[in-house]
């Protein structure tokens, strides 16, 4: 049920407008649940340098732990490891951005945000010899999905992980 009040401004009160205004005034519950806007997040800028995939680490397994999705802690830290280590290798970004965003009950989406604009490429699978190379074809065989996609400030690497249901005999 909602009334519509009348209130005059006055000038020796907080309100400073001068106008009649209708104000809705609501009866209110005996008891407010809360009620979440927004999926629950981690967002998190570190400076491009050699300690930003361990502090990425750390703090996307914080999350995942704090959401009860610890089944996902050790395939996401070696995502976000991948990810960041190659912002900070491959780019010229001051700081490298990580977002975690819970996408269902059991998933998340792990984002690596970087400046760099110049083009990316994706080598299909590194050969045996090779020292380096292999993050995003990690990135590939351990997500459930990913993509890189140029955004205004730079260029955007996410995946997805979704925890994979037991079925019980």
């Amino acid at each position: 049920m909602t009334n519509n009040l009348i209130a005059r401004a006055l000038p020796d009160r907080r309100r400073t407008l001068q106008n009649n205004h209708v104000i809705k005034v609501s009866v209110m519950p005996d008891h407010i649940t809360p009620v979440s806007v927004d999926p629950p997040s981690y967002r998190a800028n570190y400076v491009a340098r050699d300690t930003a995939p361990g502090k990425a680490r750390h703090g996307v397994v914080l999350a995942l732990k704090t959401w009860g999705l610890e089944e996902l802690t050790e395939t996401a830290e070696l995502l976000v490891s991948e990810l960041v280590t190659n912002a900070v290798v491959h780019t010229d970004s001051r700081t490298v951005g990580v977002v975690v965003t819970r996408t269902g009950e059991r998933a998340v989406r792990i984002m690596v945000l970087d400046t760099d604009r110049a083009e990316m490429s994706v080598r299909a699978c590194p050969s045996g010899e090779e020292e380096s190379g292999r993050g995003l074809f990690l990135v590939a065989v351990l997500a459930d999905r990913w993509d890189v996609e140029r955004v205004v400030t730079g260029k955007r690497i996410w995946c997805e992980l979704a925890a994979k249901q037991v079925v019980e005999p």
